[in-house]
């Protein structure tokens, strides 16, 4: 309770009839606690010894009557500023029966001062509100006979053992249970999956609410609450900070995820026993995802769920949150600016540092959480929200804290201590601001240089050379390298030509004659079936004369060969190279894709540093990963960069790599494949986006399931 507000009033005025007063579990140091209960707002206020000895003298009215009672009846010695604050804490949260045009107006003036602005009032309600649906009292009364049985030794024992062994048995088959991951849904199995996640929730919730009905605490409302848009179920409990006993409290809290437990340990254990395939699926999804739910968020006292009022009554530290973070920023201004500000509350050294690390790390957790949200949406639905979400998220989690924190640093500045620390934040800003500067752009890349167009002479058909075969060089375009020959070829075209020539006189020998024409029409079809074959042949043996597509230098001719050589089929004869435009493969990362602008430029150098670099510019990517390498050179067996998984007929990357094709500016003077490395000039990227990118890629991944 802070003070300020108006002045302590001579005749103080009196309590409100409604109000409750619950005894609350003893605080840290033993002292004792009360909790007062507000029931119209259904808010509840902890107290301590002091503030309820002032309190139940509440009907004397008077402050010093108020004070000397509790000097003289008790061991405290309250002054008039603590009895202050108490009034002023007890006026702020409208807890006096006070019935006068002066109150009215306070209250008024009070609302506007903290009524935030439409703007504040839309990023408060975006980033978190509540929907009440149903008021459970009488259900849960109802229900809660019928579920008794489930809290007792023997049953909690089965549930725990049932899910153990549902966890053995599918460590034995972890492989078969991660393969799930990659596992598509049926459209049952969808729906399946969906019924069974809301069913998750809803026993998550139920163990919460049942729970507290017996405990004897009531349940005003249950219903759903967006986090950033993001739906999840919610119970009332707030009555439960009126129980005493400290151990019923962190019951009612760990109710919901040991249910949640629960549920994925049976789940677990009935997708190792189900035999259909959908069903088994459902069970998948419902398994994984009620641990995940329930060990990574339900358990992290970062967000105001289970794990947080968990620790926090572990503690016994309510408002754990905005106590921890007032001692981190006391101790980030005495860190770094050298100042003495005393800590907003004692704790021991040791509690005070934990506290403080704990803030720093929620922090930092929630702007990892609340990013990837954004992203998730950016990519999920369509952009434009993302964005809007990422600013709103980066504005009002980030900028705005350190805006108004940077607020207090410049209105203190004079109090500012030079000393070796500043030195080290001004080091600590200057590389976050480096790893922020999107600088990084080259891109680097195992690659090889090759010419442009190669083409390799095979022999369609087994044949013998006519003419001996040609030097190695220079050669144009069109230009006739081998003449080949297949003395079967030409006797079977000799033999179609004679049986048309033979049919053509026959032909020539019916004219005149009265059947002459109708015997000339079937003559005609056999004469043209003779000229087809020998078409045909005299078409193969025109591709056994080979030709150069193209013009280029000659290479590798088989030394092997002679006039009069047979050569079998497929059988290399030599290779024809164009040297005058060269190109390169380089081989990326599939995260490095998307930073690859058309026409990117790109610095080729040699694995033989005594060789110039090339330049030249990309000209296409791969639309889908490498499965194959272009040429053995590359792969780590052959001495090259990149790590390959061995096939029968080839070798494939072991890695996700995606081709890309680079047109070199000019050949290389040595005119010989090159091994070396491609450094491409691509989009610019922080190093601090490079490291964030894994992260979110994953929660990406996790909320699409």
């Amino acid at each position: 309770m802070n003070g300020g507000g108006p002045s302590l009033p001579s005749v103080l005025p009196p309590l409100r009839d409604d109000l409750r007063l619950h005894r609350a579990a003893a605080s840290g140091d033993g002292s004792p606690a009360w909790v007062i209960q507000d029931p119209v707002s259904n808010v509840f206020y902890r107290i301590g010894w002091l503030e309820f000895e002032l309190l139940v003298r509440w009907e004397l009215a008077s402050p010093a009557a108020i004070l000397a009672s509790v000097h003289g009846e008790t061991l405290l010695d309250p002054s008039r500023e603590e009895l202050g604050q108490l009034y002023s804490f007890l006026l702020a949260n409208q807890l006096f029966a006070i019935h006068h045009a002066d109150y009215t107006r306070y209250l008024l003036a009070r609302r506007r001062a903290l009524h935030p602005s439409r703007l504040k009032w839309l990023l408060h309600h975006y980033l978190f509100f509540r929907l009440p649906l149903v008021r459970p009292e009488r259900f849960l009364e109802r229900l809660l006979p019928m579920v008794r049985w489930l809290t007792r030794p023997w049953a909690l024992t089965l549930l725990a053992a049932l899910s153990l062994l549902g966890v053995l048995l599918t460590l034995r088959q972890w492989d078969v249970f991660v393969a799930g991951f990659t596992t598509g849904f049926t459209p049952a199995a969808l729906v399946g999956f969906l019924l069974a996640l809301t069913l998750t929730k809803s026993v998550h919730e139920l163990g919460h609410a049942l729970t507290a009905t017996r405990y004897g605490v009531r349940v005003g409302h249950m219903g759903v609450a967006f986090l950033v848009l993001w739906p999840f179920l919610y119970t009332d409990t707030g009555e439960a900070w009126r129980l005493a006993d400290r151990r019923q409290r962190l019951t009612i809290v760990a109710a919901g995820l040991l249910c949640e437990l629960a549920v994925a340990g049976l789940a677990t254990l009935a997708w190792h026993l189900t035999g259909n395939q959908d069903a088994r699926q459902v069970f998948f999804y419902l398994a994984t995802t009620a641990w995940v739910l329930s060990l990574l968020v339900n358990a992290s006292p970062f967000m105001r769920f289970d794990g947080y009022f968990l620790l926090s009554d572990l503690l016994d530290l309510p408002n754990l949150h905005e106590r921890s973070f007032a001692l981190a920023r006391t101790w980030l201004r005495n860190t770094l600016l050298g100042w003495d500000e005393p800590y907003p509350e004692s704790f021991p050294p040791i509690r005070r540092r934990g506290l403080i690390a704990f803030a720093l790390g929620t922090w930092l957790y929630r702007l990892v959480v609340f990013v990837g949200i954004a992203v998730a949406v950016y990519y999920l639905f369509f952009k434009v929200l993302g964005v809007l979400l990422f600013a709103v998220e980066i504005a009002w989690f980030v900028l705005r804290p350190v805006r108004n924190e940077l607020k207090v640093w410049i209105e203190r500045r004079q109090e500012i201590v030079p000393n070796r620390r500043h030195l080290a934040l001004c080091c600590a800003v200057l590389l976050l601001s480096a790893a922020l500067v999107p600088w990084r752009q080259n891109i680097g890349a195992p690659a090889w240089a090759h010419p442009a167009r190669t083409y390799t002479f095979y022999s369609p058909l087994p044949g013998q050379l006519l003419a001996p075969p040609p030097a190695a060089g220079e050669v144009a375009a069109g230009a006739v390298l081998f003449t080949l020959q297949q003395p079967e070829i030409q006797h079977e075209s000799t033999v179609a030509l004679t049986l048309a020539a033979a049919v053509q006189k026959e032909m020539d020998s019916l004219l005149g004659l009265e059947d002459g024409e109708e015997r000339r029409l079937g003559l005609q079809r056999l004469r043209a079936m003779h000229q087809a074959r020998a078409l045909g042949h005299a078409q193969e043996a025109d591709r056994l004369q080979l030709t150069a597509p193209f013009a280029g230098t000659l290479l590798d001719v088989n030394r092997e060969l002679a006039r009069g050589s047979w050569v079998a089929s497929q059988t290399p004869l030599a290779t024809l190279v164009d040297t005058t435009r060269w190109v390169a493969e380089a081989f990326i990362r599939q995260e490095d894709v998307e930073r690859l602008p058309p026409g990117a430029s790109v610095r080729f150098y040699p694995e033989n540093q005594a060789l110039a670099p090339l330049t030249g510019r990309v000209e296409s990517v791969d639309a889908t990963r490498t499965l194959q390498l272009p040429h053995p050179m590359l792969s780590v067996r052959y001495g090259g960069p990149v790590a390959v998984v061995a096939r029968e007929t080839s070798l494939a990357p072991r890695d996700t790599l995606y081709r890309v094709r680079v047109v070199l500016d000019g050949p290389p003077r040595q005119q010989q494949l090159l091994r070396g490395t491609a450094v491409i000039r691509g989009t610019a990227r922080s190093w601090l986006g490079e490291m964030f990118k894994p992260v979110l890629t994953l929660i990406i991944r996790e909320l699409t399931f």
